[in-house]
């Protein structure tokens, strides 16, 4: 699903993509609302709410002013330690963004969490051939393949590697071999089976340095993965991102109640909110900030969202939708959903992420 700037100085920042790395690169938009909306699932994924301040300003603190997506003076973070923290951190959010934006993928779940699921299925996640090397940092789905991920992110200030063409930066490199020694077997029969493997490496560009916004995109050839195969994996790892987002959201308890809840009626806590003259639809919300994230479960937690106005303190609310969750989880039902974008939210597979303007009212919706 490509996306549409509406402004693109005021919505969208360009950066340089090489998608075949044989080419030179290519001049690519993307909305800061949808990068917005990957790291908010990334934060909620990982279960890292403290990371949430990153990216709940619209990342406007961090940004420079103009098209492309540069970062202030010399980026974040002081010293090489918090530069690299920083860089694997934003590496992440990028290459979640560009994957489920542009090249079709539907769910992209933590290994760690990925191998918990697969834990009583007959299928697990290894390296191979075995080794004391890094695996990848996500398993998921397109729309027909099983996916597997590693993000790079670098502050390095290289131009030929990073520029091409028939170069490859070390980062990238190494974000390959990890890839590539990550497998998912099925277990009756021991078979290993074939994956779409992704290698993306970001490299900032900042106001000091004046290196080009670059993403780098590897992925070679892949066979075809089985049909049962397939839905048994997607399934799983459809549910293990869903409940994981469920957990970052602070709405735990959520699936006590499943299965005692018809699929037509909505589930307890979940709520219907407004911010401004936009209606979210019914949904286990949030807020998150500085704070970390708080969850909303009724009226009275409102409170804390008046007290953030007074403090002058940004934040973000985020939904994700209870339809949408309980369609997933008792149909095992994908929902394969246009996302949405406008300057200040953006919608995912069912999570909504709005950034309030300065002022502007949070409330039940009527």
């Amino acid at each position: 699903m490509s996306i549409q700037p509406i402004n693109i100085s005021a919505v969208s920042r360009s950066i340089k993509l090489r998608r075949d790395l044989k080419s030179q690169s290519e001049c690519h938009d993307l909305t800061l609302s949808a990068l917005g909306n990957a790291a908010a699932r990334e934060t909620f994924l990982t279960a890292t709410p403290h990371m949430a301040a990153i990216w709940t300003d619209l990342f406007r603190s961090m940004t420079a002013p103009g098209s492309e997506l540069r970062w202030r003076g010399d980026g974040p973070g002081i010293g090489r330690d918090a530069r690299i923290a920083y860089s694997s951190l934003l590496g992440r959010y990028m290459a979640r963004t560009y994957l489920t934006e542009q090249e079709g993928v539907q769910v992209l779940v933590p290994l760690d969490v990925a191998k918990r699921w697969l834990q009583r299925t007959p299928y697990v996640i290894e390296k191979d051939p075995p080794s004391r090397g890094f695996e990848a940092d996500w398993i998921g789905v397109d729309g027909s393949r099983l996916v597997i991920v590693e993000a790079k992110g670098s502050f390095d200030e290289g131009y030929r590697t990073w520029k091409g063409p028939n170069s490859r930066p070390q980062i990238l490199e190494t974000a390959i071999a990890q890839a590539e020694r990550t497998a998912v077997f099925a277990c009756h029969p021991r078979r290993k089976l074939p994956a779409k493997r992704w290698a993306i490496a970001s490299r900032w560009g900042t106001e000091n340095n004046q290196c080009e916004p670059t993403l780098l995109a590897w992925d070679p050839e892949e066979e075809k993965l089985g049909e049962d195969d397939y839905q048994a994996l997607a399934k799983v790892l459809r549910q293990a991102d869903l409940d994981a987002v469920m957990r970052g959201l602070g709405h735990l308890e959520v699936e006590q109640v499943l299965g005692t809840t018809e699929l037509s009626e909505h589930v307890p806590r979940d709520l219907r909110i407004r911010v401004g003259d936009q209606s979210l639809e019914r949904g286990f919300t949030a807020i998150a900030g500085q704070f970390g994230v708080r969850p909303l479960r009724s009226e009275e937690d409102f409170g804390q969202i008046q007290l953030l106005r007074e403090l002058n303190l940004s934040y973000a609310v985020a939904s994700l939708s209870s339809r949408y969750f309980m369609t997933v989880t008792r149909e095992h039902r994908w929902l394969d959903e246009e996302g949405t974008d406008s300057e200040r939210s953006a919608s995912r597979a069912g999570l909504t992420v709005v950034w309030p303007e300065d002022g502007e009212d949070v409330a039940l919706a009527e």
